[in-house]
């Protein structure tokens, strides 16, 4: 079994398709008239199942529970939904699926929340029970397959597969499209690239995932793995500089990284592209990689949402704000998948501002998986929960782009919802 340290840093970037633009529609944001004095409406009961105190360290998963914390509380500040403050919960499962259960156990039986938000587990072993009540889990990051297998779950980035409890994607098979490779190829000119991974299934599953999409897009892919315990970097380096390669994608977590790119600078070997995922996309990048300024220089992301550094968009400004105002601290952390989790507070909420008076699962439901597409106010790639066929033929799919310069993620795209690409799909096995 691939060791948790490990395994969190192998998340997949922006590989699925996002389907048409199409206008959304705002729920968001109604305040009833005030007309004197009233009893304070009841409270609307959400959890938050977050893996913080793991062996992964405190800040692999907690980003998306700030993000959907802070947005929490400045929608009470302004009044809540229909009038209604939200009473969010926070269960800390510690990364064990044991104690996932007993987390949603204890806010749905305990706590009856009305949904989950912004779920963030290592080992989601109580998904099945989520899924059984029917209780809406909503902008989940996608760890693991629940979010590809169970109805009432909601992944952060939309899904259209199937999700009825028996198998995950169709019948086993999921598909990844090409647009990140496609991005780099014909923005950059790269054609020669590496995937390196360690000799563990899930290093070497997802490693799989990006060979095969790279090829399909014409690379040249030197493909190399190494050994966990004992990984020889060196070798690595030497046959990238062979291979001429320039741009470098990964299976490793960011000590890997850091060590590889140690053996590439002893190696004389610089490449144009290093791209990450949105999991390492954060403020601590400069840190990260500080001893190794080669890498730094080089590192790229891509995901399927609104970059935190872009506060010309008034959603981010709004999230900037709120951090600063409630999780001052959080500053030199601030990570992607903070702003996401304050997306999936805003999905959650424009889902319960569509109720009216009475918030439940059914209607949170319905919401979910209404045929329109939804970008949480331009947060995210417009997707939706509409169950389609298998994907054949050439995929519309869109990605942002951005890369560390100067200190900071710098935005590398016009507009995420503009940057799409026409692209096959590719079925693969998780």
């Amino acid at each position: 079994m691939l060791p948790a340290a490990l395994l969190a840093a192998l998340l997949p970037s922006a590989l699925a398709g996002c389907g048409s633009r199409l206008p959304v529609r705002d729920f968001g944001g109604a305040r009833p008239a005030a007309s004197g004095p009233a009893a304070p409406a009841a409270p609307i009961t959400v959890g938050i199942v977050a893996s913080i105190s793991s062996v992964l360290g405190t800040e692999t998963f907690s980003g998306p529970s700030y993000g959907a914390r802070a947005f929490f509380q400045a929608l009470d500040a302004g009044g809540g939904v229909n009038g209604h403050p939200v009473r969010a919960v926070l269960c800390d499962d510690s990364g064990d699926g044991g104690d996932n259960q007993t987390c949603v156990h204890q806010l749905i039986d305990r706590d009856h929340a009305v949904a989950l938000v912004a779920t963030t587990a290592f080992d989601y072993a109580g998904a099945p029970y989520v899924s059984a009540q029917g209780v809406p889990d909503i902008g989940g990051q996608p760890i693991g397959s629940a979010y590809d297998q169970y109805p009432h779950l909601y992944q952060i980035y939309g899904s259209s597969e199937p999700r009825n409890g028996r198998s995950v994607g169709w019948n086993g098979v999921e598909y990844q499209t090409t647009e990140v490779y496609r991005w780099f190829e014909q923005r950059l000119g790269l054609h020669d690239a590496a995937v390196v991974s360690y000799n563990q299934a899930a290093s070497a599953g997802y490693a799989a995932q990006l060979v095969q999409g790279l090829r399909a897009e014409g690379y040249r892919v030197l493909n190399e793995t190494v050994d966990f315990a004992l990984p020889n970097f060196a070798a690595v380096a030497a046959g990238m500089k062979a291979a001429g390669t320039r741009l470098l994608m990964d299976a490793l977590d960011t000590q890997g990284n850091v060590a590889l790119c140690r053996a590439m600078a002893s190696a004389g070997v610089s490449v144009a592209a290093k791209v990450t995922n949105v999991q390492n996309w954060s403020a601590r990048a400069g840190s990260d990689y500080s001893g190794v300024p080669g890498c730094l220089d080089a590192l790229w992301v891509t995901s399927d949402s609104r970059s935190y550094e872009d506060v010309r968009y008034p959603a981010v400004a709004a999230f900037r704000a709120a951090m600063r105002r409630y999780y001052p601290s959080r500053e030199p952390l601030l990570s992607q998948w903070e702003l996401e989790g304050w997306a999936a507070a805003q999905w959650f909420t424009d889902a319960a501002g569509s109720c009216g008076a009475q918030v439940d699962r059914a209607c949170l439901d319905r919401y979910m998986t209404r045929d329109q597409l939804y970008d949480a106010h331009r947060l995210l790639i417009p997707t939706d929960f509409v169950a389609e066929p298998p994907p054949t033929g050439p995929q519309h799919a869109c990605l942002n782009v951005a890369r560390w310069q100067g200190g900071a993620w710098v935005t590398q795209v016009p507009d995420m919802d503009t940057n799409c690409f026409t692209v096959p799909a590719l079925p693969y096995r998780p």
